[in-house]
């Protein structure tokens, strides 16, 4: 089986408008929060119970933390974009196998999706932003019933050891649901978008519903993994074309 892939099949990720549309709102997002750290407090405190403890100290909870609900809701979406995504592949290797079709023009996409699963992710957010920025979870905060101070973006220092709060790890791989419809059959594109792109946008928000992360944190975990792969798009479709124009003037 011979391994190739059309640029076409990136759709708008691979064009340069949408890498500097996505980095420049990535940018004002994370200033906005930076400059206005009161609107990451606001939005949780949509979502925490407030009580009392006496005369000084704050108590109460996030309700969605508790909800069987929820928890079922997140067993679900927690392992779907490894499954959707490893799901399709089989798919799509047993037809080939069955048809014994000679091309697989979605390989580059294929291999641009783990890729950035593993660059994103795996290396950017989970090896590194979320332990070596010390961002406390809003539920460990003072401000909804924890022990430490509310630390805002853009600041490094703070009051947590390990798996901390910026950027959200389960938001950052949210956006493969969607990427991954890249490899459906085209009959089945538009349909699995319009179920996987609200699921993926609610397996982010759920991680600020139940006090784990602040708002803040899921769109930038998400617009991350979505630039990682934007940029390795045109990566791969660039030296495609090359390695094109190299054998066209060799022949």
């Amino acid at each position: 089986m011979a391994f190739t892939h059309s640029p076409a099949m990136f759709g708008l990720f691979s064009k340069h408008a949408f890498l500097w549309i996505l980095s420049a709102g990535l940018i004002v997002t994370f200033g906005f929060f930076a400059m206005l750290p009161a609107a990451d407090i606001a939005v949780s405190r949509l979502f925490f119970d407030q009580g009392t403890c006496g005369d000084i100290l704050l108590c109460g909870g996030f309700p969605g933390a508790s909800s069987p609900a929820l928890a079922a809701l997140r067993s679900i979406f927690y392992p779907a974009p490894y499954i959707i995504f490893f799901g399709i592949l089989l798919f799509n290797a047993a037809v080939f196998y069955k048809h014994k079709i000679s091309q697989w023009r979605d390989f580059g996409v294929a291999a641009t999706i783990f890729a950035s699963i593993a660059i994103g992710p795996g290396l950017l957010v989970n090896l590194m932003l979320k332990e070596y920025v010390q961002r406390s979870r809003p539920r460990d905060v003072l401000l909804f019933g924890g022990d430490f101070p509310f630390v805002p973006v853009g600041q490094l220092e703070g009051f947590c050891a390990t798996n901390c709060s910026f950027v959200s790890g389960e938001a950052s791989i949210a956006p493969f649901m969607v990427l991954s419809v890249l490899l459906f059959p085209k009959p089945w594109q538009k349909p699995a978008l319009w179920v996987l792109l609200p699921a993926s946008f609610a397996m982010a928000l759920l991680r600020v519903v139940v006090g784990a992360h602040y708002i803040s944190d899921v769109i930038l975990g998400y617009g991350l993994s979505l630039l990682v792969f934007s940029i390795l798009a045109l990566a791969v479709t660039y030296f495609s074309g090359r390695g094109q124009l190299i054998n066209q003037k060799s022949a």
